[in-house]
């Protein structure tokens, strides 16, 4: 049986997952580990949005209510997240970033970029181009993905 154009897109995104496992997903492991990947992903999910429910931040990342809870209480005695009660239903708890917690991401962000670097240092530059433009496509294409 032919193979799919459905069939070669995802042969595709299993090669870019195995990369990304492999040597992208390991450079951002060398800047962060353990409770700080958990700290981390919390902090990319709450930065573009305003605010976030702790079951909506558990549901993201995939995390229990009872860890959640301990994650987002050391985050808040850190300064990095703040609690805020829906006044309409003090039963809902919202996260926000704080402006601690955005520096805190940046500089994660800038170290897991610098490892990237290395990463792609010896790439040529009509390589670098290729993967720019690449990327860009690719980054159009998936964002239509609901």
């Amino acid at each position: 049986m032919e193979e799919t154009i459905e069939d070669q897109a995802l042969d595709c995104l299993m090669e870019i997952l195995e990369f990304y496992h492999k040597a992208l997903f390991m450079a951002e492991r060398e800047v962060i580990t353990g409770n700080k990947e958990a700290k981390f992903r919390l902090l990319l999910q709450l930065y573009p949005a305003p605010t976030l429910t702790m079951t909506a931040l558990g549901r993201l990342l995939y995390i229990s209510k009872p860890y959640m809870t301990r994650l987002v209480d050391a985050m808040s005695a850190e300064g990095l997240v703040e609690r805020r009660y829906d006044p309409n239903d003090r039963r809902v708890i919202n996260i926000i970033i704080t402006p601690k917690g955005k520096g805190e991401l940046e500089s994660v962000k800038l170290q897991i970029r610098k490892h990237l670097q290395k990463v792609i240092a010896n790439l040529h530059e009509y390589d670098l181009k290729n993967l720019h433009s690449s990327g860009e496509q690719f980054i159009e294409i998936v964002s239509k993905i609901p």
